[in-house]
């Protein structure tokens, strides 16, 4: 099997004899075993492991074994999240945290890479604006170009090359219908987007970083409503499932001259609100509303919340997830 050469290639990245023998693959339950050194143990392959990922390897499993997460790349702060939930994790690089009863080791040699893809159409800032829309509704895939080009705010030619890339990269399919396409895999690109929206779009969209003057009780249904302005991030989750307690703000707005007289807060570098302007066409999303108050589209709230690796935050997106998210995957 290609993944038990792996996984011996990253057991010999260590430098010392480790006996890595595989065992079965349970296809119903997509559990796959093997003994390290005598010891059965759960194996999860990723090519790269982040923040979002952990919540996946927690979860319930027919035998209680060690699981043992295996990956080419595993970012620093994965890294610190797994060995504090004591998950054993090894990398291509000779990075390891193993605790299992006949091996215990710890290797951190601050070598590692991120894993570079090749050339994608799909994963790129305005491929990413034009997956935030397909991924809250799947059947604008067979919308028209300029509008998805419109409400992304993006080019023609974006949209002409993140469309071909989805069908190249098998996350689209031509229907044998009236020739309309079908968004698949969804839940894998919502994975790859969780990342792209945090890592790319979200920093080239930001305004800066504030505070507020007084209190945290201003009410954005206050502001004129030609301005389109809604919570992300934690105060958004709040408003969206009352459940987590919020500590850092996720503003996105049109507002871009009056800030501090409209949103009474001031510019501080390490400011507790981000804000931000939207990367889609106003009122082509749909937002949820509590007490007046407006939250961004649960799509990024989830990815803002499952970035961040808190473990309180984790907790609330996979609230958002099954109940807002899942059901359109």
């Amino acid at each position: 099997m290609l993944s038990t050469i792996y996984l011996n290639d990253f057991f010999e990245a260590l430098g010392f004899n480790t006996e890595v023998l595989y065992h079965e693959n349970r296809k119903e339950t997509s559990e796959k075993i093997y003994s390290i050194d005598g010891e059965r143990v759960f194996v999860e392959f990723k090519n790269e492991v982040r923040p979002q990922n952990i919540s996946h390897f927690e979860k319930t499993r027919s035998q209680e074994l060690p699981v043992l997460v295996a990956s080419k790349y595993i970012t620093p702060k994965a890294k610190e999240t797994l060995k504090a939930k004591k998950i054993n994790y090894i990398d291509s690089f000779g990075n390891a945290f193993l605790n299992l009863d006949n091996l215990k080791l710890y290797v951190e040699k601050n070598n590692a890479k991120p894993v570079y893809n090749e050339y994608s159409e799909v994963f790129t800032p305005s491929g990413g604006q034009i997956l935030f829309h397909l991924l809250q509704n799947p059947e604008l895939i067979n919308a028209t170009y300029r509008h998805l080009a419109e409400i992304s705010k993006v080019s023609l030619g974006s949209v002409s090359k993140t469309i071909n890339g989805l069908l190249n990269e098998d996350f689209a399919v031509k229907q044998n219908t009236e020739k309309k396409y079908q968004l698949v895999r969804r839940e894998e690109l919502l994975e790859k987007w969780v990342t792209l929206v945090n890592e790319k779009i979200l920093p080239a969209h930001k305004i800066g970083s504030y505070i507020f003057i007084n209190s945290e009780q201003f009410k954005i249904n206050e502001i004129d409503p030609g301005i389109e302005s809604c919570w992300g991030g934690e105060y958004g989750a709040k408003l969206i499932t009352n459940y987590l307690y919020s500590s850092q703000y996720s503003l996105f707005t049109t507002e871009k001259e009056n800030l501090m007289r409209d949103f009474k807060m001031v510019p501080d570098k390490d400011g507790n609100i981000s804000v931000y302007e939207p990367f889609w066409k106003p009122k082509s999303i749909e937002f949820q509303t509590t007490k007046g108050k407006i939250a961004v589209n649960t799509l990024l709230v989830y990815a803002e919340l499952v970035y961040s690796g808190n473990d309180r935050n984790i907790e609330t997106a996979k609230i958002i997830f099954d109940e807002y998210i899942k059901p359109n995957l």
